[in-house]
């Protein structure tokens, strides 16, 4: 993401105050269960497209047959990505995560289950429309149940509600409530059911939701399974690094070192914030358009190299373009959020009452603007402060959790 990128968002009000949260504060029963979550039998089930029916009164759900093969409400691709947040507040107990195996899934678990209290809220995970809403009265084994789809074709479930609080068709936003948490259909007990399904040959099939929670940027489309299970973080330490970001280390490392302040597993992260590092990536924004990855819009481009070539404003830049060249790419996004930490770093050094790091600040100023900072009481803004409405908010505490969480384990 790049300064202003979040304007189309910032100023909304938002339903709730709710900001995305790294996983490990809700809390895991069995340690057991983050390697079956993470592992390579997940992957094994679920990235090669198996069918994802099965019998039992297992927690599995054939979309189409949910959807009563109504088609969706818009065009998924009518759907603007948007901040991902966690679908129940902190704290809450993970009682089940993605693959996990056990006498109530014939197949693998499908989801992640989180146990709060009957009644809790339940919110959208990112932008959508409401696709379905299954009532318990239907006999599915979700009990009552909601599915929305999100851009890129991705579609999530909030299974077992005590109620549904949408209805087919309504647009929802981040952190927008559309029920509450129950125990109908096959369930021992209250807790929320949650999936993540991109589509997958013709059909939409459960991954890993966690790399999709933890990250500030929705996957981009055609984002196997396989990858995001590869991605998949867990508590008390970071992700691989992808092959890309070792076979740049040795180049980030020379970048930085006219830059000591900033280190290289911070940009080994933010990168990964931004771009999941794919050279390639692409986003539209109120700038014009963000590429590559750090997310650079134009103008950020062109501070640094004085000129953005071909890169003509509010258009993708063109095939061969430097933009899409890793090294390229890097000393430049290096110099640019270099020039914001020495700025945020000055800025604090005279604010000594803002207890943010500069590093922490550097990425606020990159995916709000450093007036998000500057004119911010602690440095990271509250709702209506400096300019930042409860979007913005949200988009702020989920960009800092995903870089924290690429980071490794202290």
């Amino acid at each position: 993401m790049q300064t202003g990128k979040t304007a189309a968002w910032a100023g909304g009000s938002g339903a709730l105050a709710l900001v995305a949260l790294p996983l490990f504060l809700f809390t895991a029963l069995g340690s057991d269960t983050v390697s079956a979550a993470c592992g390579t039998a997940a992957t094994a089930t679920y990235a090669a497209g198996a069918d994802s029916r099965t019998t039992g009164g297992a927690q599995h759900i054939d979309l189409p047959l949910a959807q009563a093969d109504v088609p969706p409400p818009v065009p998924p691709d009518s759907i603007a990505a948007a901040p991902w947040t966690y679908p129940v507040p902190a704290p809450a107990t993970v009682t089940a995560r993605f693959g996990q195996s056990g006498s109530h899934w014939v197949r693998g678990h499908t989801g992640i289950d989180f146990a709060p209290p009957a009644g809790t809220p339940v919110f959208a995970a990112t932008d959508g429309v409401v696709l379905a809403v299954v009532p318990a009265s239907a006999g599915h084994a979700f009990g009552t149940f909601i599915t929305v789809l999100h851009a890129d074709n991705v579609v999530t479930v909030y299974a077992h509600l005590a109620e549904a609080a949408a209805a087919r068709g309504q647009k929802v936003s981040t952190g927008d409530q559309i029920g509450r948490v129950g125990s109908t259909g096959n369930s021992t007990g209250p807790h929320l059911h949650f999936e993540v399904r991109p589509q997958i040959g013709g059909r939409h099939l459960p991954v890993n939701p966690e790399p999709y929670l933890s990250a500030a940027v929705v996957p981009a489309a055609g984002h196997a399974p396989a990858a995001a299970v590869v991605d998949c973080l867990v508590p008390g330490g970071g992700a691989p690094l992808p092959d890309l970001a070792q076979q740049m280390t040795p180049t980030i490392r020379r970048l930085v070192a006219d830059c000591p302040e900033l280190p290289v597993a911070w940009v080994h992260a933010q990168v990964a914030a931004e771009s999941s590092w794919r050279p390639g990536a692409w986003s539209t924004d109120s700038n014009g358009g963000a590429a590559g990855l750090y997310q650079l819009n134009r103008a950020a481009w062109q501070s640094v190299e004085g000129t953005a070539g071909s890169w003509t404003p509010g258009r993708k830049p063109p095939a061969g373009h430097p933009v899409w060249e890793p090294a390229i790419h890097l000393r430049v996004g290096v110099t640019f959020v270099c020039r914001n930490l020495r700025k945020m770093t000055a800025h604090l050094n005279a604010n000594p009452h803002k207890k943010i790091s500069a590093l922490d600040a550097m990425a606020v100023c990159h995916v709000a603007g450093c007036s998000r900072v500057t004119h911010s009481t602690t440095g990271i803004p509250t709702p209506g402060e400096a300019g930042c409405g409860q979007k913005c908010v949200n988009t702020i505490h989920a960009y800092l959790t995903n870089i924290h969480r690429h980071l490794p384990a202290a």
